[in-house]
């Protein structure tokens, strides 16, 4: 759900041309990095594994709280038309 939403969003930006060129610069490019890799990486272990404290808090509790990050920043450059410039989200969030 969040993945295909996220990717969604990513697609958009890149049409609309609201992407830094340095994804690592780029809050939502970042967050978006941290919705797969980190926090979503966290949710399937701990639902493979059967611990639900990784399933649900360190996994699909922060998926929704960075996917709404990203609504954030998507929104603004949507509405604005431009990017931000200082993103609400801190650099190498700390999720």
């Amino acid at each position: 759900f969040y993945y295909d939403k996220a990717f969604a969003m990513l697609q958009d930006l890149k049409k609309r041309n609201l992407l830094k060129k340095d994804p690592w610069s780029d809050g939502f490019q970042e967050l978006y990095y941290f919705l797969w890799h980190h926090v979503g990486r966290r949710a399937r272990q701990g639902a493979a594994m059967d611990g639900p404290d990784y399933a649900h808090w360190h996994g699909f509790f922060q998926l929704f709280q960075v996917f709404k990050d990203m609504q954030a920043i998507y929104n603004y450059r949507v509405k604005h038309n431009k990017i931000e410039e200082l993103s609400h989200v801190m650099s190498s969030a700390p999720y």
